[in-house]
Formats: structure tokens, sequence, C-alpha cells
């Protein structure tokens, strides 16, 4: 007997169980089991004999879903944070194994190597595509990344400007009670009109207790990069950060080399942090480490995560390695063994379920590790050269869009500078607002973007939108805002 559940039929079993069950075709077999449903031709399969790679053949599939009645399927090109991008099948086939699936917190590192080595490479390889020093092994998400990140940034200022502090020598703390002394409270946070307000929120929320004040810098009106006379205008005493988003949030490049001159030229200086939610953008440009950034906090979900309704999601925290015994989260270290063979460990976890509160970093208790593992997996697959190339081709079919959509006529440009692969435009026929076009888009199968104004969308594109989608957006597009009365 072998040693295998199912068996293979050939043609003359298909015809005696067809006559048994007195039937002619599989068709009229799936019929009685579950109606009238339309089939896929085995003609039509031939193309695929000669070999094919896998995102050519899930969407080939993919048109044939589309093709079938009850289609809830959509060409996505709505970003604003969360982008979809392809996953390859092998990283939930990895990811499902039970050495990564089921580990919890490795504090025993004898017993939890397979994910140490795991989480290492995560951090090795984002801090080589982020530029900094020094990445652990994840947070939340890009908002609770950005709100932990201003928090440190404040932490460094009061240690580096120790007037400011009521406490020298010691650590400062991240929270207070009504009746001790607040060294947050006359501290302004400067945060660029162009950070994800979703984000803003998170980060709103999180410097209430302790009163730190958030002044937002605002936008040049034509470029939609941050407005550098009103950063200028707004930096003073008691400015303890600056936040820039790159790309921000309208999907523009900034200018983060002239930004960091004027951030760090000012006197006291304040800390450099950059946002960013879209990592893919820095295989096509340089990163915040280029640019001498401080604190890097932002959103990993775009490596081999899906987009999930919006969750879970991948916090990304990186830093100078001055400022390692200010960073919150866990890090990930190489060293030895007994035996002189590599080993991984946490060599920093500056959290209150480690170390007393007073002292800790962050009140996170845990983050999100799987998600982490499979950023690592996709990035490994992924290689440099890779890395690159998808970039650029996020880059490029943007590009097309944003092209197609102005030849139509019925869009102008919101703003004109330098975008990666999300970009924002104007609808002109007034009588269609960006909800009517969003919804009509919607109800022909295409997310068309995110209403940022009355009739403004924010409009994003990746690797996933073939140019055929591209060609249907653009058509859809006409026909929608043309024939509207």
């Amino acid at each position: 007997m072998h040693n295998f559940h199912y068996f293979p039929t050939s043609e003359s079993d298909i015809k005696r169980l067809y006559s048994i069950l007195n039937i002619k075709s599989k068709k009229e077999l799936f019929q009685k089991i579950i109606g009238d449903i339309p089939l896929i031709d085995a003609n039509n399969l031939k193309m695929l004999s000669g070999g094919i790679d896998e995102l050519s053949l899930f969407s080939y599939f993919y048109d044939v879903a589309l093709s079938l009645p009850d289609k809830n399927k959509f060409s996505i090109f709505a970003g604003g944070g969360v982008y979809n991008h392809f996953v390859p099948a092998v990283i939930d086939s990895l990811i499902s194994r039970s050495e990564f699936y089921t580990p919890y917190t490795p504090y025993q590192p004898e017993v939890s190597q397979g994910t140490l080595f795991a989480l290492f490479e995560f951090q090795s390889m984002m801090a080589e595509i982020l530029g900094m020093d020094v990445v652990n092994a994840s947070m939340y998400d890009g908002a609770e990344s950005l709100a932990e990140a201003i928090l440190m940034s404040l932490r460094l200022y009061l240690n580096a400007n120790s007037d400011y502090s009521p406490r020298q020598g010691q650590q400062v703390q991240n929270n207070y009670s009504s009746d001790e002394i607040n060294p947050h409270s006359n501290h302004l946070i400067l945060v660029s009109e162009g950070v994800n307000p979703n984000y803003l929120s998170v980060v709103k929320s999180f410097v209430n207790n302790i009163k730190a004040k958030i002044k937002i810098v605002k936008l040049n009106k034509k470029t939609g990069q941050t407005n550098l006379n009103d950063l200028k205008l707004k930096l003073s005493a008691g400015v303890s950060t600056v936040v820039i988003q790159q790309p921000n949030y309208f999907g523009i490049i900034e200018d983060l080399e002239e930004l960091e001159e004027v951030i760090h030229g000012f006197n006291p200086m304040p800390f450099f942090v950059v946002s960013g939610a879209e990592p893919f953008s820095f295989g096509v440009i340089n990163p915040p480490g280029y640019h001498n950034a401080d604190i890097f906090a932002g959103e990993g979900n775009s490596f081999g995560n899906y987009m999930n309704f919006g969750g879970p999601l991948l916090g990304i925290f990186g830093a100078k390695s001055e400022y390692i015994r200010q960073m919150p989260g866990r890090i990930v270290g190489k060293t030895k063994d007994a035996k002189n063979k590599d080993a991984y460990t946490f060599i920093l976890a500056t959290r209150e379920q480690h170390i007393r509160r007073g002292a800790a970093t962050s009140n996170i208790c845990t983050n999100n590790s799987l998600n982490a593992v499979r950023a690592a997996i996709y990035l490994s697959l992924c290689s440099k050269l890779g890395f690159k190339e998808l970039s650029l081709l996020n880059l490029k079919l943007a590009h097309i869009l944003h092209e197609k959509l102005l030849k139509t006529g019925l869009f102008e440009e919101w703003f004109s500078g330098d975008f990666f692969n999300e970009f924002t435009l104007r609808i002109k026929n007034k009588k269609v607002s960006a909800v009517q076009f969003i919804n009509g888009m919607a109800d022909r199968g295409i997310l068309a973007g995110i209403q940022i104004a009355e009739d403004g969308i924010l409009v994003s594109a990746t690797e996933s939108n073939s140019t055929c989608d591209i060609e249907r957006y653009a058509e859809n597009a006409k026909d929608i805002i043309k024939t509207a009365v």
C-alpha cells in the first residue's frame, strides 16, 4: 500500500464514477453540489505548461476569479500609510512553521535561537535600508513608533540641556503624578503638516499627559514640501523635536538635506525625527540616516505583510548608536556561547517589565515579532537588487497613472513636488466631489484613493497594479466624471 491518502484517478476511473453517479461531466457534478457555476476551460490552462512566474500566475487566476459571479475583488489604488504590495506564497509557507508561529517572547535565548536569529537579521536589513546605526526588534505600528520616538527625543533633549531637568544626573521618567515637577511641560514639538494625520492623533494622545506642546509646520502650497520659512519662524528655545515624514502623507518627497541643516543648525539643537510609511521609497531616494536623522520611526507593513483591513502592522524604530540607551523596545545582539559558537540574545530591553519603572523608556510590553519575521523572510528573498527594482517599479507605475489622469483633462495637480508612489489630484468638475468619485469607482471594483479635501484625492500605485489596471482606472474615471450631472 502506498503511503499517501489521495490516489490519482485515470480517465477510465472518472468515466466509471460518472456512470455510477448517472452524470456526464464535471460541470454536471458541481451543478448538483453547489449549483450552476462557470468552470475554467482546460484549454485556457495550456499557456501555463511552459512555466510562469508567481506574480503572473496569481494575476491570471485573479482575472479568472473576476469573471466568476459574486466577485468581491478590487483594484487597490488607496494608500495613505498601508499599501497593497504583492506577498509571495513562500512567506506564508515559512512563517506558518511552528518554529516561527508558536514561540512566545524569547526570554530564554538557549531555546529561542531561531527566533532571535530571524529578528537579528530583520534589524540588520532594516538598519541597512534606513541608513541608521541601530534598529530594534519592532514596535506595534508606525504611529506608535513615532509617539515613542518623540518621547525618546524629549528625554534626550533634557539630558543634553540639563537646565530643563529638575533631576540632574538622573534618568528622566515618562510619567509624572500631579505633585511632581514635569520637565516636559515647557517643551515644544514641531510636526510637519505632511505627517500622516493618524500618526499625529496617536502622538497627541501620548504627549497629552506630559503637557508637551505641539505646533504644526505648514506645507509649501505649491510643492507640498515642508515650508522652510515657516519652520525657521517657529524654531525657538524649547523646541526639542522636529518631525518630518519622508515621503510625506501626500506622497511628496521632502528635501531632508535642507531641513536637517536648519534643524541641527539651531541652538539649542532640536532632535531630528524622520517618520515614514513606505520604506520601499528608500530604494530610490536617500534614506533618513544619510541625512543625519537622529531617530527614524515608521511603518514596515509593506515588507511581506498583508493589508488585513489595517492591521496588524509593523512598527520600525531606528536611531543613532549614541542614543541606544534611550531606545524603547528590545534589541537582539550577536555573541558567542560557551563553545565559541555564534549565539543570539537580547542585549537591551529597557521596558518596565525588565527594569524598574522609573528607568524604563517605554510602557509598551510587547512588539510585532511575527510581522517582523515576515519582513525578514521577504527581504531575504527580495535581495538588494530586487529591492531596488521593486522600488523603481512602484515609482514608474505611479507616474504612469499620474500622467494618464492628467491627460484626461479632468484632474489637476494638487502639489507640484516630486513624488514616489503616491500623489494628490484635484477633480476639476465641480459637480463631482471626491466622495462621489471614490464611491463611483468602488461600484466598478476600483478603490480609487483617499479623500483629502472636498475635491481632492490621494492616489497610490504599487507593483500589484498592472498597466491594465491603470488603463481601467483612467477609463472609468473619465466615464464617471464626464457623465456627472
